[in-house]
């Protein structure tokens, strides 16, 4: 069996070589069609976006990213964050208004800002109604939000290569949050493996 084996490594290699590429192909297929339809706009309410669970079901979106991205929220909708960019749209109501700007995004309207035609990972459309206490505004202080979200990206696959005593490995690697696992291997051999945590993050 171990000559049987020797014998055919290339044909096992250039094997494991090919099924690597369809699964890559396959999760490249899937994601793609995830993106089309994560570019599309969420409309969502003040409220909603004050909410966790609302923003994880919706922007479908991991606990920490709907965490972080509550807290950013609250930051722009007090008044703490100044937004990047204001421009102005006709509408007679502000829930008319939200129709028009979701559909411009959604059509990449040239009549757009720049900032709000940018490439992220969502984009959430948010009528303001309410002040920072909570209160009604009155219909002439009502606005719209369109808000651009990069998420942390929790998962990651890594490659690359590594040396040690003088001799170049082929490594590979996961990451999760704070947590690493690499793996190295020389040819088609496993030689062993390094696990590291991010301590401090910034």
């Amino acid at each position: 069996m171990n000559r049987l084996l020797n014998s055919n490594k290339t044909a096992v290699l250039v094997t494991l070589c090919i099924l690597l590429i369809g699964v890559a192909y396959a999760i490249g297929r899937h994601s793609v069609s995830e993106q089309t339809t994560a570019e599309k706009p969420a409309v969502m309410t003040q409220e909603q976006t004050q909410d966790v669970k609302a923003l994880r079901t919706q922007l479908d979106i991991s606990r920490a990213n709907a965490d972080a991205l509550q807290k950013r929220l609250t930051e722009v909708q007090t008044g703490q964050r100044a937004p990047a960019v204001t421009y102005h749209v006709t509408a007679p109501t502000v829930e008319r208004a939200v129709q028009v700007v979701e559909r411009q995004i959604r059509e990449d309207a040239p009549t757009l800002p720049r900032a709000a035609r940018e490439k992220s990972d969502r984009t959430v459309v948010t009528p303001i109604t309410k002040d920072k206490d909570g209160k009604e505004l009155p219909a002439a202080e009502q606005k719209v939000d369109v808000y651009k979200i990069n998420l942390r990206k929790d998962h990651r696959i890594k490659a690359g290569a590594s040396v040690i005593d003088g001799k170049a490995l082929m490594t590979v690697g996961y990451e999760h949050g704070r947590f690493e696992a690499l793996a190295h291997f020389d040819g088609s051999r496993y030689k062993g493996a390094t696990v590291m945590y991010n301590i401090i993050e910034w």
